[in-house]
């Protein structure tokens, strides 16, 4: 059925088989339990979103630059330039392109819920003084003015910090010690330049302190939902769930009226049909032709319903 998964992607509450949860899928959850529910236990698939090439493209080109930094563990530029990262280098790990390939990420099995976490991260970078992990998150954009205490507070960034939360959770499981996290943001300049087929950026290295301690409670309550065969009530905050319900009182209100719309489409049909007997003037005529067509049309609609 078009719009539904199969049930290769869908959890059955209670089942023993162990069930993936990506990232984002957990930022699903953290934005709206209803959603949530109907995407993983009922199979609703949500509309799907554009892809975004030019970030992709981005992404890539930073990985292949940090590559070489790795490859030779030396420090990027913009390493150099930050005094918390006289030590830091890139992380060499043999599993570190699978960490960063999508559909794969860094993977921690939770015995206790029956449950594959992964996340695909972009970088992890390494304090070779204490042998602390700092995880680094890559981001294109393009404003006027870029400022830590702006990035971290913009409402728009809270599902960014999340993510970040949620890696560090999952290499703190595996066993990691996780120093810090860092936003790689290289932001487009355009301010009084042409393009000349040249896209200019500068960069800007931002600490974030990643919070953990409630992830656990919260995967307990998500895994929870999942075993329940209760569909959580909407949430007055998530637009998906406005959008939905408003769509329902739509359609209520317009078949709850649909005998009034009859009865008035069909006096205006009758009037118009008067109106064109006694009119002379092809110009108006031709106006409550258009009209009367307009309305037989919206008659027959309501009609079917």
């Amino acid at each position: 059925m078009k719009g539904i998964k199969g049930n290769r992607w869908r959890y059955f509450p209670g089942q023993k088989e162990v069930f993936p949860i990506s990232r984002s899928k957990f930022g699903n959850f953290l934005n709206c339990k209803r959603c949530f529910y109907l995407d993983i236990v009922e199979g609703l698939k949500s509309p799907s979103m554009p892809g975004w090439p030019l970030n992709s493209a981005t992404d890539e080109m930073l990985k292949n630059e940090f590559d070489i930094h790795r490859k030779n563990q030396t420090q990027h530029p913009s390493m150099s330039k930050n005094q918390k990262l006289e030590q830091v280098v890139p992380y060499q790990h043999k599993d570190i392109n699978e960490w960063r390939e999508n559909f794969k990420g860094f993977k921690v099995f939770d015995k206790d819920l029956n449950l594959d976490l992964k996340g695909a991260v972009d970088d992890v970078w390494i304090d070779q003084k204490t042998q602390e992990l700092i995880i680094v998150d890559y981001k294109s954009t393009s404003k006027q003015e870029l400022s830590e205490e702006k990035w971290l507070n913009d409402k728009y960034s809270e599902g960014f910090l999340k993510q970040m939360n949620f890696y560090a959770f999952l290499f703190e499981k595996a066993g990691f010690k996780i120093k810090t996290t860092f936003f790689y943001i290289v932001n487009a300049l355009k301010k009084d330049r042409t393009f000349n087929n040249i896209m200019k950026f500068e960069d800007h290295l931002i600490e974030y302190k990643p919070s953990t301690n409630l992830i656990q409670s919260q995967l307990k309550e998500m895994k929870q939902i999942m075993d329940s065969h209760i569909v959580p009530k909407s949430d007055e905050e998530c637009e998906s769930c406005l959008f939905l319900n408003e769509g329902k009182n739509i359609i209520t209100r317009e078949i709850k009226n649909i005998p009034k719309t009859i009865k008035k489409l069909t006096s205006d049909i009758i009037l118009l049909k008067n109106a064109l007997d006694k009119t002379r003037s092809v110009t108006k005529r031709n106006k409550l032709e258009k009209e009367k067509k307009l309305q037989e049309d919206q008659l027959k609609y309501y009609q079917n319903l």
